[in-house]
C-alpha cells in the first residue's frame, strides 16, 4: 500500500510540475490590444494554437491518450497485485 501511495503521490505531483508553465503566461492581455498605441502580441501566439508552442497540435487528443494510459496502468496494477495475493493464498 506504501508503494501504491508513493506512486499516487509522484503521479499528482508530475501533474501539478507539468500544469505550472501553463500558468506562467496567463496574465498576457489577448492578443490585439492596445497598449500605449501599439498593437501587442504574444510571442509566437496565433489564434488556435497552443500557448509557448505556437503549434496547431490539437492538446485534448493528447490528453485523452495520457488519461487512457492511466487506466491502462492502474487496471494493470490492480490485476497484478490481486493475481500475487490469490497465488500466495
Amino acid at each position: 500500500m506504501k508503494k501504491l501511495g508513493s506512486a499516487g503521490f509522484a503521479a499528482v505531483l508530475l501533474v501539478l510540475l507539468s500544469a505550472v508553465p501553463a500558468f506562467a503566461g496567463s496574465e498576457l492581455p489577448p492578443p490585439g490590444d492596445d497598449v500605449g498605441g501599439v498593437i501587442v502580441h504574444p510571442p509566437g501566439a496565433a489564434p488556435g494554437t497552443t500557448a509557448f508552442t505556437g503549434s496547431g497540435l490539437d492538446v485534448t487528443l493528447w490528453m485523452v491518450v495520457a488519461v487512457a494510459l492511466l487506466v491502462v496502468g492502474i487496471a494493470f496494477l490492480v490485476a497484478g497485485r490481486r493475481r500475487r495475493a490469490a497465488v500466495s493464498a
